[in-house]
């Protein structure tokens, strides 16, 4: 690990839940998962379908979702998921210092309307990771889940996750949820214990056909819903959190953007500074160009393989740019991912190349020197 000096640290990786995580959720809402006949595997709570999916097949490298007759269920999905020590033993062999933890389904609890469903459901599963971290606390962090469908017990699960377990993140999905989109004035409390926690907000984005999904009243394609969805959504909400004045009245607050590639940034910001000129009379809270709000508190998630980066790079902002495994997903790249990283990187300068590697990440995050590292 640190080959050449250089602190890793994995921006947005991923656990698998297994069944056992939501047992502590009181009936009718503990979620319930059944395999139908052609070995899609129904997460449901209260009636209500949230995801639809092969869950072993989503959290195992290398699975694909177009071959129906390798379809893997959960208790199949690759051990280091659901497993810390595994896990471990996994970032070793790939040379990573650290790894910020995402869900997998519970990416998708976005799609509750039930607010008495939502909070024990993110309590259950937040202590759940905060355990899992136990593992070794100076190497596994968690990103919180929130019950955004009570924005008041969501910060109270904020400040919770923040002070009470240890994590570094709350993840927050882009698209609308209960009909608010994050720029909702309900959620401006939410943004304050955010600041208030210096706890990093990340956007964090699923591929459904049951959130709320740009694109997702055209015709249906996995891979341009999939496509769309992660970008194009990401894309949107950056915007809306510049133009409706986020991160004008919540000048500390810290967000990254994270599986939706990054060389949409540069492009993006060009065009949101130039409509600026035109219509930004109609964004009253808009102080700044928005390549200025951007550079002041926002970050983008690279993903390894993404060879725009050594080009664009200076646009964006080197010191804004992490990089994430999305491990142990389908389409994540293990073993090697640490590799096709650095290979993607080449042309930059060792200085530049740690920075994206792992320094970025620690700042971002507020990382603690991990204990293998320390003097």
């Amino acid at each position: 690990m640190t080959v050449g000096g250089a602190l890793v640290v994995d921006a947005d990786g991923h656990v698998v839940e297994p069944r056992a995580v939501w047992s502590s959720v009181p009936e009718p809402y503990r979620p319930v998962i059944t395999c139908d006949a052609h070995g899609y595997e129904h997460v449901v709570v209260d009636g209500t379908e949230i995801l639809a999916v092969p869950l072993g097949t989503l959290a195992t490298p290398g699975a694909r979702f177009s071959d129906s007759e390798s379809f893997l269920c959960l208790e199949q999905a690759h051990p280091g998921g659901s497993d810390p020590v595994a896990r471990l033993s996994d970032m070793d062999v790939e040379g990573i210092d650290q790894a910020v933890l995402f869900p997998s389904v519970g990416l998708y609890f976005w799609a509750l309307t039930d607010p008495k469903a939502a909070l024990p459901i993110a309590r259950a599963y937040n202590d759940w990771l905060a355990a899992y971290c136990q593992a070794d606390p100076s190497r596994l962090f968690g990103a919180a889940m929130l019950p955004v469908q009570d924005p008041v017990a969501a910060v109270d699960e904020l400040r919770r996750a923040r002070h009470e377990l240890g994590f570094v993140a709350a993840f927050v999905r882009p698209n609308p949820c209960c009909g608010r989109s994050l720029t909702d004035r309900a959620y401006e409390p939410l943004w304050r214990a955010a600041e208030e926690s210096a706890m990093t907000i990340a956007v964090h984005e699923g591929s459904s056909v049951i959130v709320p999904t740009l694109g997702s009243d055209r015709p249906f394609n996995p891979l341009v819903l999939h496509a769309v969805s992660h970008a194009f959504e990401e894309m949107l909400t950056c915007a809306q959190l510049i133009a409706f004045g986020v991160l004008e009245r919540h000048p500390s607050l810290r967000v990254v953007f994270l599986e939706s590639g990054g060389g949409w940034v540069p492009f993006w910001l060009e065009r949101l500074d130039e409509q600026a000129e035109t219509f930004g009379g109609f964004c009253p809270e808009l102080r700044m160009k928005p390549s200025e709000y951007f550079a002041r508190q926002c970050w983008i998630s690279y993903e390894i393989d993404e060879h725009t980066i050594s080009a664009l790079a200076p646009f964006i902002g080197q010191q804004r740019i992490v990089w994430g495994s999305d491990y142990p997903h389908h389409d994540a790249t293990f073993p090697g991912a640490v590799d096709t990283l650095r290979r993607t990187m080449a042309p930059l300068s060792a200085e530049v190349q740690h920075m994206i590697l792992g320094a970025n990440a620690a700042e971002l995050y507020g990382l603690p020197r991990p204990r293998h590292l320390a003097p």
